[in-house]
């Protein structure tokens, strides 16, 4: 789907100072209401690459835009705007611990001023709602089920109106029952809310069917396929092992 760039890379390195293999880069332009999948046989490496196109760690070389600036320009409050236009949730996000789901949502977004408390209080429960957060939401994290605090981290995100949502490893923390209505949830915030979403995942029946763009991380290069270079009609035979074609 066709839509505003959010996030452009150029020769960006996913390697950081430490890493010591051959440095991998990336070239990728992700516009608004596109899914990009990462995809590899080693969740560190895809993790390094997510982190790198969200600005979230260092790398080497090459250059990075958000919305349309490049990184290196941002001050400590471009960061701080950055972090909630580019939203970033992984398995183990932390909620806050001493409140309970409907106010972990409220209280960053009422601390940004995304809107006024009664708007917010009817958006934070429409999106509990949505993303199937359970029951007993009135109880304190360290009482619900990592699945749940899993979601009220995705919503919180979801909270302040980010462009993008990157996310590592969305399905891990769900029950089997659950991943089909998950899904559905993240690809209905794309559709309905032209959200760009940028997610790590073993997933490869997902990233087939749903990626607008998949970016295939391996040890010592990153392969990358759209819509006119699919990654089906790829006969590299470490790509081909991995999707089992």
């Amino acid at each position: 789907m066709e839509g505003t760039a959010l996030i452009h890379c150029e020769q960006l390195s996913i390697d950081s100072d430490e890493h010591l293999t051959t440095e991998r880069k990336l070239n990728l332009t992700a516009s608004a209401g596109s899914v990009v999948s990462i995809i590899g046989p080693n969740h560190d490496d895809n993790a390094r690459c997510l982190h790198a196109i969200g600005g979230i760690s260092n790398t080497k070389s090459g250059q990075l835009y958000l919305a349309g600036r490049e990184n290196m320009q941002f001050e400590k409050k471009d960061w701080v705007q950055a972090r909630c236009q580019f939203a970033y949730v992984h398995a183990n996000t932390t909620i806050l611990s001493a409140a309970n789901a409907l106010q972990n949502l409220m209280l960053p977004a009422m601390y940004h001023k995304t809107g006024a408390a009664d708007e917010l209080m009817v958006k934070a429960q429409q999106l509990l709602k949505d993303i199937r957060a359970g029951d007993n939401l009135e109880q304190l994290p360290a009482f619900l089920e990592k699945e749940q605090r899993f979601k009220i981290a995705v919503a919180r995100a979801l909270m302040i109106n980010p462009k993008a949502l990157l996310i590592d490893s969305p399905f891990t923390s769900l029950e089997l029952t659950s991943i089909k209505p998950f899904k559905q949830f993240l690809l209905n915030r794309v559709r309905d809310h032209n959200l760009l979403l940028i997610l790590v995942t073993h997933d490869s029946k997902f990233a087939l069917k749903h990626s607008d763009q998949i970016i295939y991380v391996s040890e010592n290069r990153i392969l990358q396929f759209d819509q006119n270079h699919r990654i089906q009609d790829c006969d590299d035979p470490e790509v081909c092992e991995y999707l089992a074609i």
